[in-house]
């Protein structure tokens, strides 16, 4: 087999291209080539998906996948329900289709490569996450202390909103990358990852660096929903660290854990808020002192401007979210069972709302595409339906379910990056109440959730003690009960 030929069936490779590309697809500067190499490698995943399918029949041996391939059928017959809609909109809803089966049987699906280290791979991502993002947050906070803000194409950044993006679209994308970033270098640290991955240990340097830079960043973009990640994924972590290692319970421990429990929880809570307020003041001031120099279009005229104190201008704490969700619940009941398609939400709330669905006039020619409902729970409710959801959730309760009792019935996984994966994805889930997640959305923010989704679900499949195969008959045909 020649080397290209290698190259194109290696799914790995795939997933670490992928990944690395929706990645950059968040720096401004970098934005319209890495939407080019998206789309060319979106083919490639939908070849490997495809091949796979028919080679290894990879749908069939995933965890709960039955669940999955259900949900796949449902969303077919929601794009038949709504074959009549504008032909774009028919092409974005079958993209859409092909991008969530990307995401379940190609990421998540990774346990079903067997001969695979999916730990080198994890490596790799994680690695990835250090430098790059270390890189880019160092020029992000050089350019803010030097009083640097950039306009191009109406796309502000370092400073857009009066809040930080660094070199990043938006401030959420710079919050969420900086949780993950911090979420790798918390795994780098696991002495049975680098020894099973078979590579070198981070330096320290570049660690320390890594979370440093990205802490500062998360604490400036005034994010609240990746703050609300990033606390959660501390708090989980914490709560697994104070149970993990008791192998017998009884109530006074039980009580006496979750006391600590609540308390580290508050604790941590109070401490990223301060040190937030903190640090917004202190780099407040810095800008303040050197002044704003503002690269401008030739067309935009100059403006006085207000010293930026990174808070959101939008006072309310739900950030209009609220009326994105009242929007959803009546765009619901337009197709109640089947859901009314991903690509048909900006065209039916064009027709419902005097102005369409909240924040949509701000996407421009994009606003097909990019309009969210920010609510991962919510997105999948009214494009796939009361049917989809409950296939969804089905899945993903069964999964969780599975990983809970695993995490926390193991008491060996001290130096493993279980636990950390473990915690983040729980947080990801609460994350997901507020921002455009799990799935409806080619970006890094939804494809990184099923990657470490499948990065765990291989130790399920691998590395929990062994029981007999069970098989459950279905047309005549035995399938092994872990598809349901």
């Amino acid at each position: 087999m020649s080397k290209f030929k290698s190259a194109v069936l290696d799914t790995s490779l795939f997933r670490r291209s992928y990944i690395i590309c929706l990645f950059i697809c968040n720096i401004t500067v970098l934005l319209i080539p890495a939407y080019i190499g998206l789309a060319v490698l979106f083919f490639w995943g939908a070849f490997l998906l495809i091949r796979n399918e028919i080679k290894k029949h990879t749908a069939l041996k995933t965890r709960y996948g039955m669940w999955l391939i259900l949900f796949v059928f449902s969303a077919v017959f929601t794009i038949a329900f709504h074959i009549s809609s504008q032909l774009l909109t028919n092409a974005y809803n079958v993209v859409m289709l092909l991008h969530a089966a990307i995401c379940f049987f190609i990421f998540y699906g990774v346990h079903t490569e067997k001969h695979l280290n999916f730990r080198r791979e994890f490596y790799a991502v994680c690695s990835f996450m250090v430098y790059a993002t270390t890189v880019m947050g160092v020029i992000g906070l050089a350019c803010l202390m030097a009083g640097i803000k950039v306009e191009v194409f109406h796309i502000g950044f370092i400073i857009f909103e009066n809040r930080f993006t660094g070199m990043y679209m938006n401030p959420n994308y710079l919050g969420y990358i900086s949780v993950f970033a911090i979420f790798c270098c918390h795994a780098l640290t696991k002495k049975d990852f680098i020894e099973i991955s078979g590579r070198k240990r981070v330096s320290r340097v570049w660690l320390i660096s890594c979370v440093t830079v990205n802490a500062i960043s998360l604490l400036l973009c005034d994010s609240n929903a990746s703050l609300v990640l990033a606390i959660g994924y501390a708090v989980v972590f914490s709560v697994y660290m104070i149970f993990s290692g008791d192998v017998k319970l009884d109530f006074a421990k039980i009580a006496k854990k979750a006391t600590v429990s609540l308390l580290a929880g508050v604790i941590i809570v109070a401490s990223l808020l301060f040190v937030r307020h903190v640090v917004q003041l202190g780099f407040s001031e810095i800008v303040r002192m050197t002044g704003t120099v503002r690269v401008m279009e030739a067309a935009e005229e100059p403006s006085d401007e207000k010293a930026v104190t990174f808070e959101h201008k939008n006072a309310n704490v739900d950030s209009g979210r609220f009326t994105l969700w009242k929007q959803a619940a009546e765009m619901f009941t337009v197709s109640p069972v089947t859901g009314v398609g991903r690509g048909n939400i900006y065209e039916i709330g064009e027709g419902m709302f005097e102005k369409g669905v909240k924040f949509s006039d701000k996407y421009g020619v994009f606003a097909p595409y990019i309009t969210d409902f920010h609510n991962g729970y919510i997105m999948i409710l009214v494009c796939a339906g009361a049917l989809g959801f409950i296939l969804f959730m089905i899945f993903l309760v069964r999964f969780f379910w599975r990983l809970t009792r695993h995490v926390l019935g193991n008491h060996m996984l001290g130096d493993s990056t279980l636990p950390c994966m473990y915690a983040f994805l729980c947080a990801y889930l609460v994350f997901a109440l507020v921002e455009i997640t799990l799935l409806f959305n080619i970006t890094f923010m939804v494809v990184t959730f099923w990657l470490i989704m499948g990065y765990a679900s291989c130790f399920l499949t691998r590395f929990e003690p062994d029981h007999p195969i069970q098989t459950f008959t279905l047309f005549g045909k035995k399938f092994r009960k872990t598809l349901l």
